[in-house]
């Protein structure tokens, strides 16, 4: 069986998301199973540099094409698919995902299971767990075989990045198919993370919508200076103005890996559980016991937050004697 792993990137890089979804093709590989990467871009360099956990590498390429889009990308990876069959395809949950693992299961007629966390396979099924209502409700299901898996960011450690041998690439010309698309990407605008990189923060205190209001994060910040860690926010906080763009955490934020991740009001949205889900200790405060976010908590409060940061911040407070 012929198991595909879908990876991302651009700029002439990959995203690690990709390496953790060749992690997830391996664990449902068995005896004589290829696990191919597919990717989709500008060049091969950094993709063949990185993805030699995988068998093979199947690179989709055009001159043009930095950011291959969702529908491209589908086209092309179905075309491959027709030609050299498959009995998997792992897609990863990103704004690219969302759109090629619907567009490839509609294309193949294969069943889809969005949001997944855990996989194992029993013969010609899967058995699946997936989240629904944001995490709040784990179901499991059992899929027959083949079908398309879009498996969330985190739930699978990261496969060794290796290089891949030029025998194990195969490229494939896309620039009339890049050129003939109806959608194309004007520009790129990112987010100028230099001046806080939380990515380097070895302890991270992050509020969420829980939080209340703008003025409470002055609460949060300064338990956050007693514990020498950076003050960080969940995207409905950013979105509200109440911490820049630089401080969010999350998909659309940073991904970070601290000692300490203490998320204050945070519920645990699979984007900002993408972000931070690797963190060595992960502590949260929450009033909703069902909040996603205790899910990948090692420590978990559902006390008030305020109390608990009152009552905190005065026990790590320097004597006054």
């Amino acid at each position: 069986m012929k198991i595909y792993a879908c990876t991302e990137g651009r700029s002439g890089q990959v995203d690690a998301v990709s390496l953790e979804m060749i992690a997830a093709a391996h664990s449902l590989a068995r005896d004589g199973d290829d696990v191919i990467a597919f990717f989709a871009g500008s060049a091969t360099a950094d993709a063949a540099g990185k993805v030699g956990a995988a068998d093979r590498l199947v690179a989709a390429i055009a001159p043009e094409g930095d950011i291959v889009v969702a529908g491209t990308y589908a086209r092309q990876l179905c075309d491959v698919i027709a030609a050299e069959g498959a009995g998997i395809v792992v897609v990863p949950y990103s704004a690219n995902g969302l759109d090629v693992a619907s567009s490839v299961a509609a294309r193949l007629d294969w069943p889809l299971v969005s949001y997944v966390e855990k996989i194992a396979r029993d013969g010609q099924s899967l058995s699946v767990v997936a989240q629904l209502y944001g995490g709040k409700v784990l179901a499991d299901c059992s899929v027959p075989l083949p079908a398309v898996l879009m498996v969330n960011p985190g739930a699978f450690a990261e496969a060794t990045a290796t290089p891949l041998s030029p025998d194990r690439i195969d490229t494939i010309d896309i620039a009339e198919l890049v050129a003939a698309s109806r959608v194309r990407p004007i520009s790129i605008d990112l987010p100028d993370f230099s001046d806080v990189d939380l990515k380097a923060a070895e302890r991270i205190v992050c509020v969420g919508r829980g939080i209340g209001d703008e003025a409470s994060i002055d609460l949060a910040r300064d338990l956050a200076a007693l514990l020498g860690a950076e003050i960080a926010g969940s995207r409905p906080v950013v979105d509200n103005g109440w911490l820049p763009k630089l401080r969010q955490v999350g998909k659309s934020g940073q991904k970070v890996k601290p000692k300490l991740y203490m998320a204050l009001g945070v519920s645990g949205a699979p984007e900002h559980l993408e972000g931070m889900g690797q963190s060595d200790m992960i502590i949260a405060v929450n009033t909703d016991p069902k909040a996603p976010i205790f899910n990948v908590a090692h420590y978990g409060a559902t006390c008030d937050l305020f109390e608990l940061m009152s009552s905190l911040s005065e026990r790590l407070h320097p004597s006054d004697t």
